[in-house]
């Protein structure tokens, strides 16, 4: 069953907008291009696992969990956590091409690319560690002394994959299911009420994350980010407003409400609060009342008034 469904790391989207928002000649587009690039693929390779798990037919109950953030001794994020009554499981899931060499003292995950590159990574075998104590830690402090496993998983890997140590399991994809039914069965450590009680608890703590505004977190400034309307259909920064559509001069696409996804992207990339000559400012256009009647139409929060008048996302609950 599942606990909490796969979903799309929201994060890209904002990636995907900053990065069309900078110059090509800025020094910082390729670190996001790559950032962006290791964000999709790492959705890729735990969709494939999801799907794979959501088929699974084990002879007791079970929740699965995509991309738990809990806070532990620390705050950790599984890829994939599988509950279970008998034990838990952590999957590290690594979509990494090419062939895999994982090291010890130090320790390293080595690839190698069809081209013979070689690129040198923090191996995951000392994050699941981590994660695997944290949590089994936690659930001891709380009474539930139940064994929790973990394996890294490589869902699309067909090069060599190797390790220096047996210290930490290693699968691919079509292995995954048959190392799970292998899982030795002691207990019940939970009973259907606890195993209810912790998919609740999990998902009731869940840490969304929030990497947002983005020319913060990546140390961009304002007059790095291009300003304009972003045309859906070619890409292009910088639709014209006519009085009842934009209008790109490029592709000559029209659209009634292209501001909104505009607008959108401010929050993501500038600020969580925007007044309305810094609307206008982002969507290039001069008449505030004209950008004030697109902001009202959209469902944001208001705070102030007049001139001071700020506007944010709604919270959760809000309206």
């Amino acid at each position: 069953m599942i606990g909490k469904a796969y979903s799309k790391t929201d994060y890209l989207d904002g990636l995907d907008s900053l990065i069309r928002r900078l110059s090509t000649s800025n020094p910082k587009r390729e670190e996001l291009i790559n950032e962006y690039n290791r964000i999709q693929a790492g959705d890729i390779g735990e969709k494939v696992v999801m799907d794979l798990l959501v088929k699974l037919q084990l002879p007791y109950d079970f929740f699965i969990f995509h991309n738990l953030s809990l806070s532990l001794e620390t705050k950790v994020q599984f890829d994939v956590l599988l509950l279970t009554p008998h034990y838990i499981l952590i999957l590290e899931v690594k979509n990494i091409k090419g062939s895999v060499i994982l090291r010890d003292n130090p320790s390293q995950l080595v690839r190698t690319l069809p081209n013979g590159e070689v690129q040198v990574f923090n191996s995951p075998g000392p994050q699941l560690e981590e994660y695997i104590y944290q949590l089994k830690t936690f659930l001891g402090n709380k009474g539930q002394n139940i064994p929790v496993y973990g394996a890294v998983v490589f869902p699309f890997t067909s090069g060599l994959i190797e390790q220096s140590t047996n210290k930490t399991t290693i699968l691919r994809k079509n292995e995954l299911k048959s190392f799970i039914r292998n899982i030795p069965i002691r207990g019940p450590f939970l009973t259907g009420r606890e195993i209810e009680y912790w998919k609740d608890y999990f998902l009731n703590n869940h840490i969304e994350f929030n990497p947002y505004p983005l020319v913060e977190r990546y140390n961009i400034q304002l007059s790095e980010i291009k300003n304009g309307v972003l045309c859906k259909k070619c890409g292009h920064i910088g639709m014209k407003k006519f009085p009842y559509y934009w209008y790109c001069p490029i592709c000559h696409y029209k659209s009634k409400n292209a501001h909104e996804h505009t607008i959108m992207e401010y929050f993501k990339l500038i600020n969580n609060t925007m007044t309305n000559p810094e609307c206008r400012e982002f969507l290039g256009i001069q008449n505030p009342n004209q950008s004030y009647r697109l902001i009202k139409k959209m469902p944001l929060q208001r705070v102030g008034k007049n001139r001071y008048a700020q506007y944010m996302l709604p919270k959760n609950g809000d309206k």
